[in-house]
């Protein structure tokens, strides 16, 4: 006897299931729909989510700070206003100077500190018996001193001045370039260099034409840490030895009891910096990427 089939009413089996539905490829289709539309909503409300917190986030601590202003003394939590105020003489008028001279500081000693760390990675990758001094002895001795200490250094070997800051920024950036720098060099492409050795046995050649442009993600986030890290590292300096600057409005305000200038000097620096990162660093970061298919950057 031939097998029953199961009768089929209409377009429908008889239990009710809808016959297009039994298939592998059609459930498989309709579970791949749902799933991807899921996904789609996750992704949205993530997003929102994010922007809920960047927004809401900022305008918490600053409820939370004009509610601790209300209820402290002026010496100790300074009203947000007047911090607005003086924040807006520090970036806009006469004053401004103290910034711009800090910030012309810290980008010196960050170029300082780029080609300092840079050439002595690179030393130490051309020339392989200075490794152990450049990687065991030197970079940990610079890792090691405290900020403080070279600004005291600083003061005592250059004086007040320009040359004190810049000498000490550079001292603490360095060893910040050298671990992006080494990380870099340790993560370029072994089969671009080994088709490069094919055409040239010269490593001077192989390091500027091949592993100079593969390093410039490591490079933008070796001057994207020092830049944020400079700024702090600048004010102690400029506290104990320089006659302007931030550090020095900060050490003046210090003195006078002026905590609305303390607390502008800070806000100051965060804004350089988010404002630097977001329209500076942040497009470069992508450029860097769309490059190299997704950079160290």
């Amino acid at each position: 006897m031939s097998e029953a089939q199961p009768q089929v009413i209409g377009d429908r089996l008889p239990n009710g299931a809808d016959s297009r539905a039994s298939t592998p490829t059609g459930g498989r289709s309709s579970r791949e729909r749902v799933r991807s539309g899921r996904s789609r909503a996750g992704s949205l409300r993530m997003v929102r989510a994010r922007t809920a917190l960047a927004v809401l986030g900022p305008l918490a601590a600053l409820a939370m700070w004009w509610w601790a202003a209300q209820n402290s003394s002026p010496l100790t939590v300074p009203q947000p206003l007047d911090v607005a105020r003086r924040t807006i003489d520090l970036l806009f008028t006469a004053e401004s100077v103290h910034t711009w001279t800090s910030m012309v500081r810290i980008l010196a000693a960050v170029v300082l500190a780029l080609l300092i760390g840079s050439g002595l990675v690179f030393l130490a990758r051309l020339v392989p018996v200075t490794e152990s001094l450049v990687t065991k002895a030197l970079l940990p001795f610079l890792n090691s001193v405290p900020a403080l200490g070279w600004a005291i250094l600083g003061v005592i070997w250059f004086g007040v001045g320009n040359s004190a800051v810049i000498v000490v920024v550079t001292l603490i950036l360095i060893p910040f370039c050298m671990v992006n720098m080494w990380e870099g060099m340790r993560n370029l492409d072994a089969g671009l260099q080994e088709m490069a050795r094919s055409f040239t046995r010269s490593r001077v050649k192989m390091l500027f034409r091949i592993q100079v442009p593969l390093l410039m993600p490591y490079v933008l986030a070796a001057v994207r840490l020092s830049f944020s890290v400079g700024w702090k590292v600048a004010l102690i300096a400029e506290f104990f030895g320089a006659r302007s600057g931030l550090g020095l409005v900060m050490n003046r305000a210090r003195q006078a009891f002026d905590t609305p200038t303390v607390f502008a000097t800070i806000v100051v620096v965060l804004v350089i910096v988010t404002v630097v990162e977001r329209f500076v660093f942040d497009p470069m970061s992508q450029m860097f990427a769309r490059r190299s298919g997704g950079g160290a950057a």
